[in-house]
């Protein structure tokens, strides 16, 4: 069993009868070194898809100590067994292969999640929309949320319903997003984003049990109570662990903090009042010319953003229409903590507040750069696409409309299925954006 990766995978020693019956049955073991008091709703195991095989008859058997507080015996015809059950308080699980599906074979198993996974296609999914979007400045915090109709017009997932699976959706729920894209054959996937169930409405007359779910920084929403002053690096690090967030697969921890964070002091304790997880990690990627984000796979970032890259094309190939277009107002001056620095750009224009407790005297100056930089450029461009699924916000885009062709920084993206994909998108011009800014220097290569 490799448990450190993330996958299992288990064959027997023996081969079995004719019958598909073992003469010395084949048991999985899961050890605990502590009482698990959790609940979990039971278990989803995977065969042996390579081989089109399974057991069609297992027992599990949960222990607290030496005391059964759980068994049962299921009869099985599928390749991903869902055994429903409710476990708790235990020690030690295991699974005995009483039957196999192919005589004169090896049981095998890929996977056991200690819970229900449930995957939907696009048969069981009403509609989806998945909406992403980030600020440059770090001036927000990020946004990645999908909402998804459910069809349910068997009442499954409705509360009153006590044969239902309501009583399996805890909040926080790991969800995960795949986007397949047929090639002849084959399907490839594209990872869509990790996301934490976070609300469910299931109306009693509708045919619909539509759920919400979010990011991680659903675990941030605490009062940050660790570091105020020392490193940016040291703080973000700080205001990470507090947060508690979960492992990735493999036990990977899910943040990555730019190395060049540790060279930026804030020498007194700040007053932060009663800003939360978030909105410290967010002051501090504001303070150090980087952006917060969090990836397709469940990883935040604190970082420069790269710019030198053109990841994607939108034109009237596939877009809807040209692209709307909105001028902001010149910018005239950053304005950082009070008046404590003032950066002048313009004569005219619009004064850019920047209110943040971890932008120093020294670091100012190019906090107030930085920013009008990324301000200087005054095109905002937005409109509908034929959607595709590898579009992420902070990717560089080329825009065409009919009388020109720019880049632009997408700062956010929303998909949408209702029995068709469509897409739509909003960024700014990047003409005069600094590549790989952070903090007064210009970085080559990756960062």
């Amino acid at each position: 069993m490799q448990q450190e990766t993330g996958y299992f995978g288990y064959t027997s020693a023996w081969l079995c009868d004719a019958d598909g019956c073992f003469e010395t049955i084949p048991v999985v073991t899961f050890d605990f070194p502590r009482v698990l008091d959790g609940w979990i709703p039971g278990l989803t195991i995977t065969w042996s898809t390579a081989y089109g095989e399974w057991a069609t008859q297992f027992r599990i058997t949960a222990y607290n100590s030496e005391n059964v507080v759980f068994s049962r015996v299921v009869d099985n015809d599928n390749l991903v067994t869902v055994m429903e059950g409710d476990i708790q308080v235990y020690t030690k699980i295991t699974l005995k292969i009483l039957k196999w599906s192919v005589p004169l074979r090896r049981a095998r198993l890929e996977s056991i999640v200690f819970g229900i996974e449930k995957t939907y296609g696009k048969s069981e999914i009403m509609d989806y929309t998945a909406t992403m979007s980030v600020n440059p400045l770090s001036a927000e915090l990020p946004k990645s949320e999908i909402k998804f109709g459910i069809k349910n017009l068997d009442g499954k997932y409705n509360p009153d319903n006590p044969a239902g699976a309501e009583k399996y959706l805890m909040e926080r729920q790991r969800v995960s997003v795949k986007y397949g894209y047929q090639l002849e054959d084959t399907v490839e996937w594209i990872p869509g984003g990790i996301f934490y169930l976070s609300e469910w409405v299931t109306p009693q007359n509708g045919i619909t049990a539509t759920f919400t779910a979010r990011d991680a920084l659903e675990f941030m929403t605490d009062i940050y109570t660790s570091e105020t002053s020392g490193t940016l690096y040291k703080i973000a690090n700080a205001a990470f662990e507090q947060a508690n967030l979960p492992s990735l697969d493999g036990g990977r921890k899910c943040w990555e903090i730019h190395p060049y964070l540790q060279h930026i002091l804030v020498p007194e304790p700040v007053d932060l009042k009663d800003d939360t997880i978030a909105e410290v990690l967010q002051c501090v990627a504001n303070a150090a010319c980087c952006v917060l984000y969090q990836d397709r796979y469940g990883v935040f970032h604190i970082k420069p953003l790269a710019m030198q890259t053109v990841d994607y094309a939108i034109d009237r190939f596939n877009s809807y229409s040209d692209s709307e277009l909105v001028l902001s107002k010149p910018l005239k001056a950053v304005d950082i903590n009070r008046g404590r620095y003032i950066l002048p750009v313009n004569r005219n224009g619009e004064t850019q507040p920047i209110t943040n407790p971890f932008i120093t005297s020294e670091q100012a100056p190019v906090v107030a750069d930085w920013v009008s930089q990324y301000l200087t450029n005054r095109r905002t461009l937005s409109g509908a696409f034929r959607a595709d699924p590898r579009l992420d916000p902070l990717d560089i885009i080329t825009n065409t409309n009919r009388f020109s062709e720019s880049h632009v920084i997408v700062t956010e993206v929303k998909f949408s299925y209702n029995g068709a994909f469509g897409g739509s998108y909003k960024g700014r011009g990047t003409d005069k954006i600094r590549d790989n800014y952070c903090a007064g220097e210009v970085y080559a290569g990756e960062v």
